[in-house]
């Protein structure tokens, strides 16, 4: 079946409510609607319908936090433009649609760079906030060859610097910036060790719970000699 028309598309959505995740996905002070629908169905609605980037314009501009999540999966990378990314980042409000939806699609579009760049020194703390979490993936998934290590260098250095300074949220962007950069960018590993120890425990946005009460050190130091979760150890045990 396909999913072409608006209409469509909300009667599926809204037939797989969960009460659950609808108070997941809800958070204080929040910009757009919740429906509440698992991830794993919102990414199976969005491989019946596609690539299709005029949908998906239409679906982030509903403010629904799922048909924005879905639109990130059926953009076109090669139509993105920096002011779409720009505005979806901004109605997105400092939520996991941008870690699990816009920051994967940023990273695939044509001199994304250019646009980490400014929206990790912005004065907009929702751009800010995608910034430092796109900058994560950025330390993750891009190649080494085209990771600007002076960038990261500087990243790193005025996460050192201001990281005590942002709301919470910005914060642990940050925090599992410097993690993401020790974990998988060879020249970056001395850099984020030294800025994991100056800048401590950071608290978690969720309530304390056993995967989040370690500080960046401590990943660093669980995760940095293991090929399944670090690049580094990855390379060093293909030596």
């Amino acid at each position: 079946m396909m999913f072409l028309n608006i209409e469509e598309i909300l009667s599926d959505l809204t037939s797989k409510q969960h009460e659950g995740m609808k108070k997941s996905y809800s958070k204080e002070n929040q910009t757009y609607a919740v429906i509440g629908v698992k991830m794993q169905d919102i990414r199976a609605l969005a491989k019946k319908i596609g690539i299709h980037h005029d949908l998906a314009i239409k679906l982030n501009d509903l403010n629904i936090y799922e048909t924005m999540m879905l639109s990130t999966f059926i953009a076109d990378r090669d139509q993105m433009t920096f002011d779409l990314l720009n505005k979806w980042a901004k109605r997105a409000n400092q939520s996991s649609i941008i870690d699990q939806g816009l920051a994967h699609l940023m990273l695939q579009v044509k001199d994304y760079q250019k646009l980490l760049e400014a929206w990790c020194v912005s004065s907009d703390k929702d751009l800010k906030y995608a910034g430092f979490t796109t900058l994560s993936g950025y330390f993750r998934l891009e190649s080494l060859d085209q990771i600007d290590i002076h960038f990261g260098l500087n990243m790193l250095t005025d996460i050192e610097h201001t990281i005590v300074t942002e709301p919470l949220s910005i914060q642990n962007a940050m925090n599992n910036a410097v993690v993401m950069a020790g974990l998988h960018v060879p020249h970056l590993v001395e850099k984020a060790y030294e800025v994991a120890e100056k800048i401590g425990y950071i608290l978690p946005l969720k309530a304390r719970n056993s995967c989040n009460i370690q500080s960046a050190l401590d990943y660093l130091n669980r995760y940095i000699t293991q090929p399944k979760f670090s690049r580094v150890a990855k390379i060093k045990e293909a030596k």
